[in-house]
């Protein structure tokens, strides 16, 4: 069950009195969601249309879909962080998990006991909860490091494309104890500081490592990187979303690699599918500047990130990398 900002909710509904909302959740509370803004929505005098599409972070904003909608207000549901609104229209409000942590993390001492420095990070739902898991830890002897607000970030927050905060602590710790169902967030922890993770899913009560996972996207990039280096064409993709769209990295990406010889294209796209890629027949490889992690998904081309295209063209012109 999730809990929302009820307050944070109320005060901005009667200050901007809208008539129409457009609301913005993540998938996997979608439907509790829509039963309590739909509840509200009759309270408060205002009608709610809910966005059917993917929404995968504080950047996946629905500012175009807004104005398309003439919409008075976005509410932004889910995706915690410091900001409290975005663009034009978005105001974030905040929704927690009131699932309790501490039985999953009971369960996981006899893995960790070798350990003496535990880090702990998390996503936004379980944030509310992280002091009680640290002070339960403490008491248990371990030294808990929690890395301090790094905005948009929380204390111990941590998104699929920001480590910050547990960058800060990294040097601290043994292990890394990431609280939340998500791999992704996991492996991107573990591939960028390279300290042991372990996921501990406080709705299934499962514990495990992430390395063998992680491993496997890091295979997964290098083999990407180096079929990419004998693509003759290539695109270059530019994310319209909001909150994704980096055109200047994306000319910059097209000129370099035009200069090296490639034939490159610029594409425009707001949802990156395996689909939608297959239709670009002639192109050999991708390079995407919308999100880091996209390019950690499997495609039947290889797609690079942004950071991974920069690295392509320093090996191209015979750089050390």
């Amino acid at each position: 069950m999730i809990e929302i900002d009820e307050l944070s909710l109320i005060k901005l509904v009667e200050e901007i009195k809208p008539k129409l909302v457009l609301v913005v959740c993540p998938s996997g509370i979608r439907l509790e969601c829509i039963k309590i803004i739909s509840n509200f929505s009759k309270k408060y005098g205002f009608n709610a249309i809910f966005l059917g599409e993917s929404c995968y972070g504080i950047c996946d904003l629905a500012e175009s879909e807004a104005s398309f909608l003439q919409v008075d207000l976005v509410l932004h549901v889910g995706h915690n962080s410091t900001l409290r609104r975005a663009g034009k229209m978005t105001y974030f409000i905040e929704a927690y998990d009131n699932t309790s942590l501490i039985p999953v993390v009971e369960k996981a001492l006899p893995l960790i006991k070798e350990f003496k420095n535990i880090g702990l990070c998390t996503i936004g739902p379980h944030l509310k909860r992280l002091d009680e898991v640290q002070n339960y830890l403490q008491k248990q002897g371990f030294s808990v490091y929690v890395g301090d607000p790094i905005p948009p970030l929380r204390k111990g927050q941590i998104f699929g494309c920001n480590y910050s905060t547990c960058k800060t602590i990294a040097q601290f710790v043994d292990v890394f104890l990431f609280i939340g169902s998500s791999r992704f967030h996991a492996i991107g922890l573990y591939n960028l500081l390279g300290k042991p993770v372990l996921v501990l899913d406080p709705h299934t009560k499962e514990i495990f490592s992430i390395e063998k996972d992680a491993l496997k996207v890091q295979k997964h990039l290098l083999f990407n990187f180096y079929k990419a280096i004998d693509a003759k064409n290539i695109g270059v993709i530019i994310g319209l979303k909001e909150g994704q769209y980096n055109i200047s990295a994306a000319l910059e990406l097209y000129r370099e690699l035009n200069s090296l010889g490639k034939n490159v294209y610029l594409i425009a796209m707001k949802e990156i599918s395996n689909e939608k890629l297959n239709e670009f027949q002639n192109i050999d490889a991708f390079i995407e500047t919308a999100c880091p992690r996209i390019s950690e998904d499997f495609f039947d081309k290889p797609v690079l990130s942004s950071q991974y295209g920069y690295k392509l063209i320093e090996y191209l012109k015979g750089q050390k990398i």
